[in-house]
């Protein structure tokens, strides 16, 4: 059997050739006739060759089968021989070239005078050129006298070229076409309805697929609106920019067919590695083909867009039969909406290559196909949405249910744990009263301690001044050399004591709280020289530059800071060498007070311990003292929003002690 149909074919051939190029008769009763079968095609590279040139070659070559040249820069002529009988009144036709998106049409025909009649369209050609303005390309003929005609058709075009031509009898394409439009509405009509039912559908549900299934319809719908011309029947647009939409339509609608169909067929959860991998390499594919399209040309990335699409749906059809082998049921809805459309496409297929008649069945196969498509694809969709509510609902119910079974335990334990509570609250109103007893206990005996060391330290801080001005006295008078040695050790006794009185007394004041520090205008001239004035003469050096008349600062408490830093820098000078005490104002008008010793310094290692409380250096073991100095001089520079800064060498060391001027402000806040 196979033989003999190969035999019929091969057999079939030569016949096949000579019936393309026979004329094709035509009559009153023809309402339409395909004109490919009569057709010869001549290329033209380069698109240089006139009319007349076509006219007279030689290379000229039947077109049997369809009208599909694919992708090409030449530009193509089509000869066809039509003959009008004698006996037919029928001289007005129409010439149909049914692909919206060739650029650029021309034909041509001898006219009765013998010259040649030229009729022009495409997208590159506006519209008001054409013989009717029509969504494809459509030429008016006459074939005003009877025999034979001969119609030359140049196509150049930066599409792929494909096309059904046809030729009509102007009635019969006028009723034809208000049947196309008229289903082509119902389809466009069909397309904004799912658009809008979708896009409402995610709007309220926030479901994804609805979202991406409505992008997707999006894409199909302009794609149509495109591709068969009605965008730019409508709009005017040049066919350059009508390319270029085209182009990208196409090339995304790869990635979101990707998105739409893991969606629909619910893959993610299933197959997480092949889902993720299919939509970055649609992505990437998308982003490539679609630069290609616009740097490069139409085609250059509409081919490899076109054969990607090809091979994305034949892996999504493989995955989902794989899944429905499983019993998967959302593969089952995914196949069966793509089966519809690949028996529409094979319909279609079979009408291009005449194995079907031409109807309005066969030429709206895929149209046709396309809205079952997508009509099963909204049915997978809601499906989907209504498991998912049924899951909802079903996990609401059981939630529902545990809450009753739960909520008499729950109160159960709320009452049992509200009873904890108030045990546990009184408890702890009956701890907080006794501790903040002891804590009003604690205060008073701290407060009457304070006062006790207050008392205290005035008691003694009286006979210490009486031994210190007396022993000065004595000292002044003319006295032998040891009397004036003793007194000078009873007044270096006498100031180490008060000192340690002021430090001991100093130190709880200093860590109490900021709010307890008070600070007032003092003069500045009367600072300096109080904290000098406790020290011989001879010993101290006293040197003032630009000393503002007052300072707002804590007087007790800043003299024994500078006190502190002079005695430690008497104690660790060599005898007979004085202090430097320097006090210099500063430009926003605080004051640095520096006192420089002439020491051996200070170790670098003991240097971030210098203020620590109670550290004394190894230079001061030997020495009176407790470790308090330098800490409350930092302490009391604290208080004041001040620092204190040393610098230390084998010569000495350098101590800068700098209260600014911004004090009241920053304790007024």
């Amino acid at each position: 059997m196979m033989f003999r149909l190969l035999f019929l074919v091969l057999f079939a051939l030569p016949s096949l050739y000579v019936w393309a190029q026979a004329p094709l008769v035509v009559s009153a009763e023809t309402k339409r006739a395909d004109l490919i079968p009569h057709m010869s095609i001549l290329r033209d590279p380069g698109g240089v060759i006139s009319v007349s040139e076509a006219a007279n070659a030689s290379d000229w070559q039947a077109l049997a089968g369809q009208f599909n040249m694919g992708f090409t820069k030449d530009a193509l002529w089509l000869r066809v021989e039509v003959e009008r009988p004698t006996t037919s009144p029928q001289h007005e036709w129409i010439v149909e070239v049914n692909n919206a998106v060739l650029d650029d049409l021309r034909l041509f025909l001898h006219s009765p005078a013998g010259a040649w009649e030229e009729h022009r369209a495409g997208e590159d050609i506006p519209r008001d050129e054409w013989d009717i303005p029509y969504r494809n390309p459509v030429f008016r003929i006459d074939l005003a006298e009877a025999g034979q005609h001969t119609l030359w058709l140049r196509i150049s075009s930066r599409n792929s070229v494909s096309a059904q031509i046809t030729l009509w009898q102007p009635a019969y394409f006028g009723g034809a076409t208000r049947s196309e439009s008229l289903a082509y509405g119902l389809l466009l009509g069909a397309y904004l309805t799912m658009i809008i039912v979708h896009l409402f559908f995610w709007r309220l549900t926030r479901e994804p697929v609805s979202g991406w299934y409505a992008l997707y319809v999006i894409d199909s719908f302009f794609h149509v609106a495109l591709n068969f011309g009605y965008l730019q029947q409508y709009t005017g647009i040049p066919g350059r920019i009508s390319d270029v939409l085209l182009s990208l339509l196409v090339c995304i609608s790869i990635w979101i067919g990707a998105k739409m169909s893991i969606g629909v067929l619910e893959l993610a959860p299933r197959m997480p590695r092949t889902s993720r991998w299919l939509i970055r390499s649609t992505a990437a594919i998308s982003g490539m083909t679609a630069l290609l399209s616009i740097t490069v040309s139409y085609a250059a990335g509409m081919v490899p867009a076109q054969l990607a699409g090809f091979v994305e749906v034949i892996v999504l059809i493989t995955i989902a039969l794989r899944l429905q082998h499983q019993g998967y049921r959302p593969a089952a809805f995914f196949l069966a909406a793509f089966g519809v459309l690949c028996v529409g496409v094979m319909i279609r297929v079979a009408r291009n290559f005449m194995l079907l008649p031409p109807n309005f069945l066969t030429d709206n196969s895929f149209q046709i196909a396309a809205i079952a498509h997508m009509l099963v694809m909204n049915l997978a969709i809601i499906n989907r949405y209504n498991d998912m509510k049924a899951a909802a609902a079903l996990a609401q119910a059981d939630a529902l249910q545990l809450k009753t079974e739960h909520a008499e335990t729950l109160e159960n334990e709320v009452a049992a744990r509200t009873a904890s509570l108030t045990i546990e609250i009184a408890q702890r109103e009956k701890l907080e009263s006794e501790l903040r007893n002891r804590l009003d206990v604690e205060k008073q005996a701290r407060q009457e301690q304070r006062d006790f060391v207050t008392m205290a330290s005035h008691e003694f801080r009286t006979p210490l001044t009486i031994i210190d001005t007396s022993a000065q006295r004595i000292a002044g008078s003319e006295v032998a050399a040891a009397t004036r040695e003793r007194c000078s050790n009873i007044r270096k006794a006498t100031r180490r004591m008060t000192r340690l009185m002021d430090e001991f007394l100093t130190i709880d004041r200093v860590d109490e709280d900021i709010l307890s520090f008070t600070a007032v205008d003092e003069d500045t001239d009367r600072i300096v020289c109080s904290a000098a004035d406790e020290w011989d003469r001879g010993s101290i050096q006293v040197a003032c530059a630009n000393l503002p008349p007052c300072i707002a600062c804590d007087a007790g408490l800043l003299r024994i800071a500078l006190r502190n830093l002079l005695a430690n820098a008497v104690h660790h000078s060599p005898e007979g060498v004085a202090v430097q005490f320097r006090a210099l104002g500063r430009v926003d008008g605080g004051v640095d007070f520096e006192v420089v010793d002439a020491g051996c310094g200070i170790p670098a290692d003991e240097m971030p311990k210098l203020f620590q409380k109670y550290f004394r250096g190894r230079n001061a073991q030997h020495k009176p003292g407790a470790g308090l100095g330098l800490y409350l001089v930092e302490r009391i520079a604290k208080l004041h929003g001040g620092t204190v800064a040393v610098t230390s060498s084998a010569l000495g060391s350098r101590f800068v002690l700098t209260v600014p001027s911004n004090l009241k402000r920053l304790h007024n806040k």
